[in-house]
């Protein structure tokens, strides 16, 4: 709307612009993020599923949001599914292969179900073709369920630490724990307002993008925009893997993937009257989204680690799901 009449070259400038910031705001979110929940004590695997996917789920939030705003409904619905499917079988499977991760089930089953239940409520929901306000109320009334759960789950916790199932590691180096509080709170408000930057500049430039390259919009926002997005979960993920502390590498994943569905979708897509959705989301990335969430969730619940052959796995039904993707539907 806005770049329509920019020349291409600076467009894609633009894009990458946004990227950038939509990166680096989400990253100082979830640092400082992180930082206020390591002063109140919360475990780090909480601190995963709620808190740091909280932070890395502000760029798909922001980019549905403005997409309502300028009325780009297949940039929105591709950046929520399609960074679901990205951050299990891309970013999870990537940091998998580089170091298997350690399962402790009594923390994981839960938010792994809850994971496929979200899956299958929007998918249930989309099934008349779209996604009404009404729908999105009821993903935001999910969202009401699962933030409750997480309160009364971090209240147990922390009245039960010494029942936690193995030894508390010391806080990941990758956050910024030396912070005061008070610097925390200053970048966690610039750091969401970087993040909304960021989204704008995504939003309108990726569609001029895919209008010059003759691509679809939805699989525009299904690959560039979804992974973009993406990327405060892939650094997150694969700094805290490497330095290894899988555990908040898996639960930033699960709890990304539930707030893609719940809070992307839910809050985040109530700006749209509707939400229209197209024959390739229907057909290739529920059942593929559907399908990755389950087998996650398996592998969490049955084994005592994620292996690099799991990992492998998932990452070779993304680059099946990417190709199907581009001879399908391109």
């Amino acid at each position: 709307m806005f770049f329509s009449d920019l020349p291409i070259w600076f467009t894609i400038l633009l894009l990458l612009i946004g990227l950038a910031i939509i990166t680096k705001g989400a990253d100082k979110f979830v640092d400082s993020a992180v930082t206020i929940a390591q002063k109140t004590l919360v475990p780090k695997v909480i601190i995963g599923a709620t808190i740091v996917s909280l932070g890395t789920t502000l760029p798909e939030f922001s980019v549905a949001a403005f997409g309502g705003i300028f009325d780009r409904s297949q940039t929105a619905v591709g950046g929520a599914i399609g960074s679901t499917i990205c951050n299990i079988g891309l970013i999870l499977g990537t940091c998998i292969l580089i170091r298997p991760i350690l399962l402790q089930r009594r923390l994981y089953w839960q938010p792994a179900a809850i994971m496929v239940l979200a899956g299958i409520a929007v998918w249930l929901l989309s099934l008349d073709g779209y996604l009404s306000r009404l729908d999105s109320l009821v993903l935001t009334a999910g969202l009401v369920g699962y933030l409750y759960f997480n309160i009364r789950a971090i209240s147990r916790v922390r009245k039960n630490r010494g029942n936690m199932p193995g030894p508390e590691p010391p806080p990941e180096k990758v956050t910024t724990g030396q912070q005061s509080l008070k610097n925390a709170v200053i970048w966690l408000v610039v750091g969401a307002i970087s993040v909304a930057i960021g989204a704008i500049l995504i939003v309108e430039t990726a569609v001029n993008v895919a209008h010059w390259l003759g691509v679809p919009e939805l699989v525009i926002g299904l690959t560039v925009v979804a992974f973009g997005t993406s990327l405060p979960e892939y650094v997150t993920g694969l700094t805290a893997t490497v330095k290894g502390h899988g555990d908040i590498t898996l639960g930033t994943m699960i709890g990304a993937d539930i707030l893609d569905i719940l809070w992307v979708l839910g809050p985040g897509a109530l700006s749209f009257s509707l939400l229209p959705l197209e024959r390739q989301t229907l057909t290739l990335d529920y059942p593929v989204m559907l399908t990755i969430m389950v087998l996650l969730a398996v592998f969490t619940i049955t084994g005592r680690q994620l292996a690099r052959w799991q990992g492998g796995i998932l990452i070779g039904i993304y680059g099946a799901y990417l190709a199907l993707m581009f001879l399908l539907f391109v």
